[in-house]
């Protein structure tokens, strides 16, 4: 009735599996060697931005594969048909699936507020301050696009529900990654506070940092 396994079960990352955190965690470095846009741009110039257009793509790479590992082991080859798109195939695999979709879609209207350049490959000085759209909700919704995502994924697709293997905590994981970009973001909010001054100010003042109020 469903295709065949998700594909989020990836034989080829089999061998990342056990450092999964790692790479994951080095992605997010990636991503906090780019965050100081505006005092390592003033620094390096041109230099900066082949830099950032460079780590920041490795980064979101990095996460992605880290993730894609903690699921990497396939599921024994009679279950392989029975899970496809629908897990366990209830309704609580369609309010999770919409879940996933819904954070997909705050990462899309993020990316299009924000625009491609800023989003995956570097930002410029002059660059303005983005207000609008899902920024007005939140003042880093693409992290908190990417903690849904996680989060509803775990829920829908976990290997410990299925598979007698030994698997590393996906919870443990998504704690982790959670801390991990809200640190990145409260790093954020203070390199952007120290480039637009009041402007960021009185924007942070009325609009929540990760979750919405």
């Amino acid at each position: 009735m469903f295709p065949p396994l998700f594909p989020i079960y990836v034989p080829a990352l089999i061998p990342l599996h056990p450092y999964a955190t790692l790479v994951w965690l080095a992605g997010v470095v990636c991503l906090w060697l780019t965050r100081y846009t505006h005092q390592l741009g003033k620094r390096l110039g041109v230099s900066y931005y082949l830099f950032s257009a460079v780590v920041r793509p490795l980064g979101i790479l990095l996460i992605a594969l880290g993730w894609l590992a903690l699921y990497a082991p396939q599921a024994p080859p009679f279950l392989a048909q029975q899970l496809g798109w629908l897990p366990r195939g209830d309704w609580m695999d369609i309010l999770l699936w919409l879940g996933v979709l819904a954070f997909f879609g705050l990462g899309l209207w993020s990316v299009a507020a924000l625009g491609i350049r800023r989003s995956f490959l570097y930002r410029r000085l002059d660059d303005p301050l983005i207000m609008h759209g899902p920024y007005a909700l939140v003042r880093h919704p693409q992290f908190l696009s990417a903690i849904g995502i996680t989060f509803f994924g775990i829920k829908l697709f976990n290997p410990a529900a299925f598979f007698y293997t030994a698997y590393g905590s996906l919870e443990t994981n998504w704690i982790l990654f959670t801390c991990a970009l809200w640190t990145l973001s409260i790093l954020e909010d203070r390199e952007l506070a120290a480039h637009f001054g009041s402007q960021y100010e009185e924007y942070a003042g009325r609009v929540p940092r990760l979750f919405p109020n």
